[in-house]
């Protein structure tokens, strides 16, 4: 099984207007993830995420399809400490988007 791409580009912004990005990359296991690089920011954030956004790159660039989570879905994840699943989930295919699924 490989990841869908070469890494995760994932970018945030917070309530006070600061936008940070860094990246995820894919592990050799499968739904692995073997590091997650620090998030730059613009400038340093005061208050807390409002927005958080996901895009797989692969060898061709931006595959398409962006995953958002808002200020709660972001808050939850990371008062759970779920972020590297959350990652992996994206990165291996566990996240699909509404026009991938299959319509009956």
């Amino acid at each position: 099984m490989k990841p869908r791409g070469q890494r995760l580009a994932c970018s945030l912004r917070t309530l006070d207007g600061c936008v940070g990005s860094y990246d995820v990359f894919p592990g050799e296991a499968p739904k692995s993830i073997s590091r997650v690089d620090p998030v730059k920011w613009d400038r340093q954030p005061q208050k807390e995420v409002l927005e958080a956004a996901f895009s797989v790159i692969g060898e061709m660039g931006m595959t398409g399809n962006i995953i958002r989570a808002n200020q709660y879905q972001w808050r939850a994840l990371t008062k759970v400490k779920l972020e590297e699943p959350f990652y992996a989930s994206i990165l291996w295919g566990g996240v699909r988007s509404k026009s991938s699924r299959t319509r009956r």
